[in-house]
């Protein structure tokens, strides 16, 4: 038995090392080329030449220091609002808006690629894969042995996290191959010191705010586990390329950076619609409503949905075309199929409507009790359907009167509204002597965690105030 493992181990390494282990420099070109297809259909570009031109130069004169000049590097950032950058095999290097947003100077710029391309150098996607490979062909061995067949699915499952993200190992290499790059092209390499400080305040401020919102948290790379605080080995691997260091003298000064990023798109790529002074605005469909303090807006496929900061209530509103003469009453029985428990026929903003609790409807928690609240706009043949729930809800709704107050705000808007449901963009200013964080928070329309926020982007958290005369990022 051992010596038929023996033979299929064998068999099994030498078909890996034969599907990709040690590519050649044509296939590696050629999956990264189709690997850049889906990230580009995934994601798409960002429609801003210059920005897009700019971040190419900043990646170009960094590539040209690195240890593979064979490959033609591409540089490509991309419309997601995510904070996050990667590589793929062949030289394909990516960067989002919403990391760009969280930069302040053209050498944090250079540490965030300059990284990517070390992953390239290193080929960390390829060595990653095969230890996957690794993990999996060795645990079929295994099963084999054993005769337990969970045993195999131990190796999948191992295998899974090896592929989900670079290890401690590949992630400081990165850094220290990444700083010695920076270097020989001009840029310090302390800009990475402070670039990883950045994220990790970033990380930071996202788990507070999950752990309020009982949510997963979204972290970039996982930084606060492979960069650890005070992490001698990490700062000692990155500064010593400092010796590396050369003059460069076309830097793109830190208030030039920040002008260029006048004017970034802020939030989801899918705008739909938008949240100012907890009162949600929907230019397409013309329509508005309050939000309860604290609510937040989450990307659905189909209409639009908030959830409240707890995450434990959910109001949902989507629309429904009107073909047939009808009641909204009637659409919610014959139509929509709800079971209504109570309810009366209503007008609401001079519209035609029905306020009730259905007994039991699907809702993001669940099979729950809901309060509907559907309006008509006839002259649009458009019917407004809105659903109020509870996680926790069993026959009574926890947070009915926050619904019951959603419901009664909804109007249609008035032509001096509309300016209100352009997408928000990263507008640059110039901070005046009195000029504080709370105070931009406190008119700023991000809808939660401003002041947070605010000071992360702006490489000002915990509790940094701007200079006067300093160029600062706000969300307008």
């Amino acid at each position: 038995m051992r010596l038929k493992v023996s033979i299929f181990l064998l068999v099994m390494l030498s078909i890996a090392s034969q599907s990709g282990w040690s590519l050649s420099l044509e296939k590696e070109i050629e999956k990264g080329r189709l690997e850049h297809q889906k990230v580009i259909a995934q994601f798409g570009i960002y429609r801003d030449a210059k920005l897009q031109d700019y971040v190419n130069q900043v990646g170009q004169r960094i590539a040209k220091e690195s240890t593979r000049t064979e490959l033609t590097y591409t540089f490509t950032l991309l419309n997601d609002d995510m904070i996050n950058a990667f590589a793929l095999p062949g030289g394909y290097v990516y960067i989002t808006r919403g990391m760009l947003l969280h930069l302040g100077s053209e050498s944090e710029l250079a540490a965030v690629l300059g990284h990517e391309i070390a992953h390239i150098t290193e080929k960390h996607g390829i060595r990653r894969q095969r230890r996957n490979t690794l993990q999996n062909v060795a645990s079929m061995g295994a099963a084999m042995l054993t005769g337990q067949r969970g045993v195999a699915e131990l190796g999948q499952v191992l295998g899974g996290v090896l592929i989900t993200g670079y290890s401690r190992e590949f992630e400081l290499e990165a850094d220290e191959v990444g700083a010695s790059f920076m270097a020989k092209a001009g840029y310090s390499p302390t800009a990475m010191l402070k670039t990883i400080e950045i994220l990790k305040n970033k990380d930071r401020v996202e788990i507070q705010q999950a752990k309020l919102e009982k949510r997963p948290p979204r972290v970039y790379h996982g930084f606060l586990s492979t960069h650890p605080d005070n992490d001698t080995r990490y700062k000692e691997a990155v500064e010593k390329s400092n010796a590396l260091l050369v003059d460069y003298s076309d830097f793109i000064q830190t208030d030039e950076f920040l002008q260029q990023l006048n004017g970034l798109a802020y939030g989801p790529t899918r705008q739909t619609g938008v949240i100012r002074d907890n009162r949600f605005y929907h230019g397409g469909l013309g329509i508005t409503f309050a939000l309860p303090s604290g609510w937040r807006q989450n990307q659905v496929k189909n209409g639009v949905q908030f959830v409240s900061q707890t995450g434990d209530a959910a109001f949902e509103l989507m629309t429904k075309r009107l073909k047939v003469k009808t009641s909204p009453e009637l659409m919610a029985r014959e139509q929509l199929g709800f079971s209504i428990r109570e309810g009366r026929a209503m007008t609401i903003d001079g519209l035609p409507a029905f306020i009730g609790i259905a007994d039991r409807a699907d809702t993001v928690f669940g099979v729950r009790p809901v309060r509907l609240i559907i309006l008509f706009d006839e002259r649009r043949r458009i019917a407004y359907i809105g659903q109020g729930s509870g996680r926790f809800d069993l026959k009574k709704l926890a947070s009915d009167s926050d619904f019951i107050k959603i419901g009664f705000s909804l109007a249609r808007m008035k032509r001096d509204e509309f300016a209100n449901a352009k997408p928000l963009k990263v507008q640059v200013v110039r901070a005046e002597s009195d000029t504080t964080i709370a105070q931009l928070a406190a008119s700023s329309d991000l809808p939660n965690y401003a002041e947070d926020q605010l000071r992360v982007i702006n490489g000002l958290y915990p509790n940094g105030e701007p200079r006067e005369g300093q160029l600062i990022k706000i969300i307008d």
